[in-house]
């Protein structure tokens, strides 16, 4: 049986990350951070690709990563 996937809005990423919604936007922009998808107009983030992300970024904070290639 398939579960849609778990969906966190920018707002919700921002959270998790302790970031403002408008620097997950700025890195979003230069296209540095997980994957996202677009449903109806707003912008979601898949649960499973924020965990892959963070993985990644295991040894450092995932949005510390993301911010530096956009400074």
């Amino acid at each position: 049986m398939n579960h849609p996937a778990q969906l966190l809005s920018t707002q919700e990423l921002a959270a998790r990350w302790g970031r403002t919604e408008a620097s997950i936007a700025m890195a979003r922009s230069v296209g540095v951070g997980p994957c996202f998808t677009k449903v109806g107009g707003q912008i979601r983030y898949a649960v499973d690709e924020v965990q892959r992300f963070e993985r990644a970024c295991l040894f450092f904070e995932p949005a510390e990563v993301a911010l530096q290639t956009v400074r």
